[in-house]
């Protein structure tokens, strides 16, 4: 008989939440079916089954065709307790929700990575340019700290004028003499 911490650790592992929300929504599924659900590994569900056959979670299934156990499995009644459970607080919804969704990124994926590569040499050309400065090369992080500015280019401050970069006031009354 298994314990409620062996069930609570069996629940935090990789796939486990998937299994049984996959076998709340539609009993008897067989393991090929559960591996193309599910973002693990075959290996890794192998061992959740396992795992879950030993607390008493699933067990292995027949199909009305066949006379003999097959690579089907079945949520038992200790199982369908937690699935409740788990449905009561949303999780069937939320883990329904991220296979779904990683069933989107799957079928997608070949997608961006033919444009991917019929733009690579574009890709490539961006990658000269440091991610981390604007057009004009400045940078774009922020250091916490002032700018150091190069006293040539300050411009004393009067109101009343505008002036050319770069340049002071003074040279702008001398060239107006000269």
């Amino acid at each position: 008989m298994p314990n409620a911490e062996s069930v609570s650790e069996f629940l935090q592992k990789r796939g486990a939440l998937g299994i049984l929300t996959l076998l709340s929504m539609e009993d008897g599924q067989r393991f090929s079916d559960l591996d193309d659900r599910l973002t693990i590994s075959s290996s890794t569900l192998t061992r959740r089954l396992t795992e879950a056959r030993g607390l008493g979670l699933v067990v292995p299934g027949m199909t009305p065709e066949e006379s003999s156990v097959s690579n089907e499995y079945r949520i038992t009644t200790r199982g369908k307790r937690v699935a409740r459970r788990m449905e009561n607080q949303g999780l069937i919804h939320a883990v329904r929700t991220i296979l779904d969704y990683q069933q989107d990124v799957e079928s997608e994926l070949p997608e961006l990575l033919d444009w991917v590569d019929a733009h690579k040499e574009e890709l490539a050309r961006l990658d000269a340019q440091t991610p981390y400065q604007d057009p004009l090369g400045e940078s774009v992080v922020d250091r916490g700290e002032e700018p150091e500015y190069d006293e040539e280019f300050m411009v004393k401050e009067d109101p009343g004028r505008v002036e050319t970069r770069g340049r002071e006031p003074e040279d702008d009354e001398e060239d107006e003499k000269d």
